[in-house]
């Protein structure tokens, strides 16, 4: 091995009583290992509680720098004089606190780099600076149960004891008294009037003439609750038997940040809400010049088309082919869908357009109005289509014919497309009923959309398919910040739907960004978000308890590009409190 260096380092160790101890070494290169290896170690002393480094005698005479004067246990782990240790760590303000109050509040070591990374995300995007401009002093503490949700937290109750083992040094101590005040100061004004925020913000941050996409999407969350007035029975997909209450996201395709939410009954189909969410959009001061609202299949009836021209909304909407103008458009126009002229490679679809003539109507009569309707055909989607309507029919043959029962929803499904029949012999069977067959796949493979914002029929299609932007966020909601059921009263509903709406926000934002960030070797480790959070979670500090600051510990490259995905630097070596 080659020569020891010269100079000395120290490191603290912790014995299994928990006394630590300072220990000085050396290091030398050992060329076949490649690698530097420890060699010369000596003892210093015991560290105390203050940091302060009870030097024993034998190490003061061999190495007369530290003969006399108190050393402290430094921030680069050096010996250091009392003046440059408070430089890094002032005294805490106030009086000490009793010994047998410096229990888990005074945690040594935390996790510091989830919470860390999402409170800069919070502050980055305008989160923290909307929630303090409408909430006030509980701004700190809804972003606090946000981050504690997205954490995985599903009892409030065990906020606290979550707490005190994560750097979060913002905001008052959240009992579950604490907690059930603040949700119940959310009421549904300034619901609404955070989300115009959020909606202002984004319309700043753009340029010019260009228009921010919208996508519009509704989900049910089921409760037990008997006080909250909107909940009622509806179409839940997930637990039906269970009342529900509607909820609606209006999502920036851009970035996947939530620009407006929306609570009504239960029991009100989308088709039925959507003028009254259009209504309370304009209420709550969006400029829908600014914007084009995208939505899907479900929303789609000719009355609001109507409300939107007449609002002057600038939309794309998916369109069911049950429409006879629909329906007669894919006849007239069939061959120019199998023509490859019409053929776009980006989208991998056909697809023509046509115009519809429509009014506006005002206060001061009415105006004309083109409208697109854009047609496509997806190659050997009809195939796809006809080939499982064919084996599921199969299957509920096989099952009549049997004599056995088929599940009632796949009865419901299929009855139509089967019949039964009477054999020479009078034998009575069951068979496959091929004209409804045909019928119900006349238009297969076919989608159409409706606008008044885009001519362009693929670019139409391109900006519609963004919209799997909004189910992702209600895929995050109900499955990942415990927004699928509502577990509290009236009082404190608004509050805890505005709790997981921004931690839903909070990780859709991440996600984008991190999408967006990947290149070369730096990706989200297996695509997920959730082990991005725990290689962060990983990244810890240690605050001594006489100090009023953290120590942020050695952050490895791997921790280092989970941060750079988030667009975030590494946190600073030394916290303040």
């Amino acid at each position: 091995m080659k020569k020891t260096s010269d100079k000395w380092y120290f490191t603290k160790e912790t014995n299994a009583k928990g006394l630590c101890y300072i220990y000085a070494y050396q290091t030398q290169w050992d060329p076949v290992a490649k690698k530097s290896k420890r060699s010369a170690r000596k003892y210093v002393g015991r560290l105390a509680a203050d940091s302060v480094v009870n030097i024993t005698a034998k190490f003061r005479s061999e190495f007369p720098q530290y003969a006399q004067g108190t050393f402290y246990f430094g921030l680069d782990k050096t010996l250091v004089d009392e003046a440059a240790y408070r430089r890094d760590f002032p005294d805490a303000p106030g009086p000490k606190p009793a010994a047998a109050e410096m229990d888990t509040a005074l945690w040594d070591t935390r996790s510091l780099g989830f919470t860390w990374a999402l409170e800069q995300l919070a502050a980055q995007s305008q989160v923290l600076e909307h929630l303090r401009e409408i909430f006030k002093e509980d701004a700190r503490s809804l972003l606090n149960l946000a981050i504690y949700k997205l954490a995985g937290g599903n009892s409030m109750a065990a906020m606290e004891d979550w707490r005190a083992s994560v750097y979060l040094p913002h905001g008052p101590a959240l009992k579950s008294q604490r907690i059930s005040e603040v949700l119940s100061r959310v009421t549904p004004k300034d619901f609404a009037r955070y989300f115009h925020l959020r909606h202002q913000s984004k319309i700043e941050r753009m340029s010019g003439a260009d228009c921010v996409h919208y996508a519009l999407d509704n989900t049910t969350i089921s409760s037990y609750s008997a006080t909250i007035a909107d909940v009622a029975y509806g179409h839940a997909k997930r637990d039906p038997e269970l009342p529900v209450l509607n909820f609606t996201f209006v999502c920036d395709q851009d970035s996947g940040d939530i620009v407006f939410a929306h609570a009504y009954e239960g029991s009100i189909p989308d088709v039925t809400a959507f003028g009254e969410i259009v209504y309370r959009m304009k209420d709550a001061g969006f400029d829908f010049s600014k914007v084009i609202l995208v939505t899907d299949r479900g929303y789609q009836s000719l009355i609001n088309i109507q409300k939107q021209i007449d609002l002057e909304v600038k939309f794309i909407q998916g369109i069911r082919l049950s429409e006879d103008i629909v329906k007669r458009s894919f006849d007239r126009y069939d061959a120019s869908l199998h023509n490859q002229r019409f053929y776009d490679t980006g989208e991998r679809v056909y697809a023509h357009s046509t115009t519809e003539a429509w009014k506006q109507y005002t206060d001061y009569g009415s105006l004309n109005k083109t409208l697109h309707l854009h047609l496509y055909r997806f190659p050997k989607a009809d195939e796809a289509e006809m080939e499982e309507l064919r084996l599921q029919v199969q299957q509920v043959l096989d099952l009549k014919n049997a004599n056995k029962q088929v599940p009632p929803e796949k009865w419901l499904t299929y009855k139509r497309f089967v019949c039964e029949r009477t054999t020479a012999q009078g034998r009575r069977y069951w068979d496959r009923d091929d004209n409804a067959i045909e019928a119900a796949l006349r238009y297969a493979g076919r989608f159409a959309i409706r606008t008044n914002a885009e001519a362009n029929p693929f670019k139409a299609l391109s900006i519609y398919r963004l919209r799997g932007q909004v189910e992702q966020d209600f895929n995050q909601f109900k499955n990942w910040v415990d927004g699928n059921r509502l577990r509290c009263t009236d009082t404190a509903y608004w509050g805890k739907l505005l709790v997981c709406t921004l931690a839903t926000s909070l990780r859709m934002m991440a996600i984008k960004g991190a999408h967006d960030r990947e290149q070369g070797n730096r990706k989200i480790p297996n695509n997920s978000i959730d082990c991005l959070f725990t290689i962060l979670k990983q990244i810890q500090a240690d605050k001594r308890q006489t100090a009023n600051a953290w120590v942020t510990r050695t952050i490895t490259k791997k921790q280092r590009d989970m941060l750079a995905l988030l667009g975030l630097e590494n946190p600073p070596r030394v916290l303040k409190n």
